[in-house]
């Protein structure tokens, strides 16, 4: 059996997404990273929910698009996704464009937003590889899971740039549908641990 999938967010837009990618695999030397991270530095705001975006608003939000050599790279993802993300980025070498660590919005009415990874693949082939390792290392995960509270799901979407559209691959982690939020938010340092681990052991994907 499959992982589950997630509906895609109907909000799923960005700028600059070409470019952003040609980036993603130009790497910099020393002084190189030192002149950009001096001439362009990247900064985001926080909103009350620990939201890290360009408005330091709850979603929907805009964010920047940073090249992982970027010296500002690591210091605009929000804290308690990073792990994830590096797993994601650096160890399986995929181009990550949206990431959260997850945002308890009940307070505000609203409901919460689950931890993810997002991946705008290079080609169709590297598309297939990134979901069947997901596939398989989700699988492994939800047959045991630190958090009965927690499961490793799937979002299949397309990010929007102008008339440029580009087929995404979100890794999440979500809240069982029989689990509440509190035991949700709880656990899910637990269950980013044990993904995080299973991602590491794989063969990178790109």
């Amino acid at each position: 059996m499959g992982l589950r999938r997630i509906p895609p967010r109907a909000h799923n837009r960005s700028d600059q997404v070409e470019l952003f990618m040609r980036l993603w695999d130009l790497p910099l030397d020393d002084a190189q990273m030192q002149h950009i991270g001096q001439r362009a530095p990247i900064s985001q705001k926080r909103s009350v929910f620990g939201n890290m975006n360009n408005d330091g608003a709850p979603y929907p939000a805009s964010s920047c698009l940073a090249s992982r050599f970027h010296p500002d790279f690591l210091a605009v993802v929000e804290p308690g996704v990073r792990d994830f993300l590096v797993a994601i980025a650096v160890d399986h070498n995929l181009v990550t464009y949206t990431s959260c660590e997850g945002h308890d919005y009940r307070p505000d009415g609203r409901l919460p937003d689950e931890r993810h990874v997002g991946v705008i693949p290079r080609n169709g082939e590297e598309g297939k590889r990134a979901i069947a390792v997901f596939e398989q290392v989700g699988r492994s995960i939800n047959a045991a899971p630190a958090s009965p509270a927690v499961e490793v799901a799937l979002m299949l979407n397309r990010v929007h740039d102008g008339e440029a559209v580009y087929p995404t691959i979100d890794l999440y982690l979500s809240k069982q549908p029989n689990a509440g939020w509190d035991d949700y938010f709880a656990d899910i340092e637990l269950m980013t641990t044990q993904l995080v681990q299973a991602l590491e052991r794989h063969p990178p994907i790109a």
